[in-house]
């Protein structure tokens, strides 16, 4: 008979939806060292001043533009990772020339052999209006992406589209932040 005498939950009770899970930010890391170093690559880098810098943790050290001010970074992982955010670092912030700094960057996920003719194309996952404040920062600017479409990336496309008016355009790190998703190793993956 107990149980018969439970009260009838509202009707309203009935339609709520269950609340989004909440982001466990403790679990967020530097995931940078999950990069696929060896199967990146850039459109329109310099020869000299290649995608690679980006990694080294040294702002002197730079991805430089070759003809225009655009640059395609493709980043591949290691395993599908969750990411949360990208920070980015100016050119030699010690001695800062703005003009060459990224201003617009749009992010696609997981869009392999993307060109510059594909950016006009395809809807970014994710875009970013950096100010001449945040780029020129030291610490480097740290910006977070929706995270529920960041859910299971395997690369990143990195479309640099326009800068503070210069001729190229300098970059003097990158660094990705979010959390690995378990058990998914390229690597260890193996061909058919």
């Amino acid at each position: 008979y107990a149980s018969a005498l439970r009260p009838l939950r509202p009707p309203h009770a009935i339609m709520e939806q269950p609340a989004a899970p909440a982001i466990d930010t403790s679990t967020l890391r530097d995931i940078t060292s999950l990069v696929a170093k060896g199967d990146c690559y850039c459109l329109n880098e310099k020869d000299s001043n290649t995608h690679e810098n980006l990694f080294q943790g040294d702002d002197r050290l730079a991805l430089v533009s070759d003809a225009d001010e655009q640059l395609m970074i493709h980043v591949v992982f290691n395993e599908t990772v969750k990411v949360h955010g990208l920070k980015f670092f100016g050119f030699n912030t010690t001695s800062f020339d703005v003009s060459t700094a990224p201003r617009l960057i749009k992010v696609f996920v997981n869009r392999d052999s993307m060109g510059f003719s594909d950016c006009e194309d395809v809807e970014p996952t994710e875009e970013f209006e950096l100010t001449e404040a945040e780029i020129s920062n030291p610490g480097g600017i740290e910006k977070q992406v929706r995270y529920v479409k960041f859910q299971r990336v395997s690369s990143l496309s990195i479309f640099v589209e326009e800068n503070f008016g210069g001729d190229i355009t300098a970059l003097g790190g990158l660094k990705i932040h979010g959390v690995p998703v378990q058990g998914t190793n390229m690597n260890e993956l193996k061909k058919c």
